[in-house]
């Protein structure tokens, strides 16, 4: 397995940039979602179209004994493909649990797939690429964890050279796609999401006024206990999710002693004055809403936000980049999502027994 240099830097982008992580995660803004196999999907992992398609090459010598385990209009897609794949895919998303695991071979399926799909478009298309163009491309491709390149010299592997000539040509056919569906923000666009999700762009968090109420639990308390007071605490979260007056049903229900005299009220905290956790949901929660319920050595509880002072957001002009990138990433995950579902229609996809169960990790 080999992965391009150009689909590591993107990899690495998304962690460098908190405000198009945040957009990454926004509603309406995530351009992967949990589909199954079949559906024009773009798969489970968050990957973009490029680094499942273009950055990552299952290069797996042919083998007699590799089980087939898909066909696609004819093209064969191996067991030792697939394994060869999910591994690097794995890596990439950092998948460390058994069921993430799992998850990884399914989208590779899928990933593999749907780029042999693209890459027969292309072809019909009559999409291509001139032998030195990819010889060029093939050297900048390196064994995946390493620092060097796969097969240095002048002559890449025949191999490689078909798996690079693959990946370009859906690049060329995308980048024709793109250009005639306009998907580059406007100005205009930018700007509109900038206002409507201005939470999003905080440079400064300031200051966050909280109100709790708190059920609290005895020491050493039994299950018993610990299931009523859980109860307890239910039944008090739904209430104030609908009673305009917190402060009143804190006063008359809140166990916390010193708080529930001044109606659930604990004063301002700036970052770092709170656990992390509970740092984390209040300072992510807005004015008038509710944290989800905590639980603690002392018991159940719950915050309602009451104010904020103090706050600075990063202006337009500042952000207007990262969120050009964002929106962009998503308009071409769109037309790649809708191209697939088109070619899967009209393809034929056939599945084979895994022989044993098929491929493991």
């Amino acid at each position: 397995m080999i992965i391009s240099r150009k689909a590591c830097l993107r990899i690495a982008l998304p962690a460098a940039l908190a405000v198009a992580a945040a957009l990454c995660t926004a509603p309406g803004l995530r351009a992967q979602s949990e589909t199954v196999v079949g559906s024009g999907s773009l798969g489970r992992a968050d990957l973009n179209w490029q680094q499942r398609f273009l950055g990552i090459l299952p290069l797996v010598k042919p083998n007699p004994k590799d089980p087939v385990m898909v066909t696609v209009d004819g093209h064969p897609i191996t067991a030792g493909e697939i394994t060869d794949y999910a591994h690097t895919e794995r890596q990439m998303i950092n998948a460390t649990s058994t069921e993430e695991t799992k998850a990884v071979f399914k989208d590779a399926t899928e990933n593999l797939i749907n780029r042999q799909l693209l890459i027969d478009e292309a072809a019909r298309r009559k999409i291509e690429i001139p032998d030195a163009e990819v010889a060029e491309r093939a050297r900048e491709f390196k064994v995946a964890g390493g620092d060097t390149p796969a097969l240095p010299g002048a002559a890449p592997d025949p191999q490689l050279m078909a798996a690079v000539r693959g990946s370009m040509m859906i690049e060329k056919m995308f980048d024709d796609e793109f250009r005639a569906r306009q998907v580059r923000p406007t100005p205009a666009q930018i700007k509109q999401y900038y206002d409507e999700h201005h939470d999003l762009f905080v440079k400064d968090p300031g200051e966050v006024r909280i109100s709790h109420l708190a059920v609290k639990l005895p020491d050493n308390s039994t299950d018993a206990q610990k299931a009523a007071a859980h109860e307890k605490i239910l039944k008090l979260y739904k209430e104030a999710q609908h009673t305009k007056d917190f402060a009143a049903l804190a006063k008359a229900n809140s166990e916390d002693s010193q708080s529930a005299a001044k109606g659930g009220d604990l004063g301002y905290f700036h970052p770092g004055q709170l656990p992390p956790v509970v740092e984390k949901a209040v300072f992510a929660t807005p004015v008038g809403h509710l944290t989800e319920i905590f639980e603690s050595n002392l018991g159940y509880s719950f915050i309602e936000v009451t104010a904020r002072r103090g706050e600075s957001f990063a202006t337009l002009k500042e952000v207007q980049p990262k969120i050009a990138m964002v929106i962009l990433d998503y308009n071409e995950d769109a037309v790649v999502k809708k191209t697939l579902e088109q070619l899967e229609r009209k393809a034929k996809i056939d599945f084979h027994k895994p022989p044993g169960g098929g491929p493991q990790s």
